[in-house]
């Protein structure tokens, strides 16, 4: 939690420094995306790259992608998984140990369509969310609140 709460602060600190509230909220929740992106090892290269496409804060994008950390990547792996198998079977996903499954069909496409699913929600509740956030921090702090 100590982390988040330093984050929160960072971002309002940014608020400060010129940058404007969609500017920020956009850069958070392209990295809420690109942290749900299932490539284990590509978070830092392809947040690098749609900041630069997209023209935000690419500091607030990679922050942003902490919050896929070993802690939380098993649950976000599960996740992704019976989502995308809800998505493409319309059933959660049925987890067997057989030589015969098609690991690819089985388990992989759910994972990565879960994934960005998951990922497009997030980013836009965390679009959001952080906006609301920073203009209720700059009434408060416009009205000496």
């Amino acid at each position: 939690m100590k982390y988040f709460v330093r984050l929160k602060d960072y971002i309002f600190r940014l608020s400060r420094k010129g940058l404007t509230p969609q500017e920020i909220s956009l850069g958070v929740a392209v990295g809420i995306f690109v942290a749900f992106i299932p490539l284990i090892g590509s978070h830092t290269i392809t947040a690098i790259a749609l900041a630069s496409l997209l023209r935000v804060n690419t500091l607030i994008v990679l922050l942003s992608t902490q919050v896929s950390n070993p802690l939380t990547f098993p649950l976000q792996l599960f996740l992704s998984a019976e989502v995308g198998s809800l998505i493409l079977n319309g059933s959660f996903l049925e987890i067997r140990m057989t030589g015969d499954i098609d690991y690819v069909s089985h388990y992989i496409v759910p994972i990565v369509i879960g994934g960005l699913v998951l990922g497009t929600c997030l980013a836009g509740l965390s679009y959001v969310l952080v906006k609301m956030a920073l203009k209720k921090r700059l009434r408060g702090v416009a009205t000496g609140g």
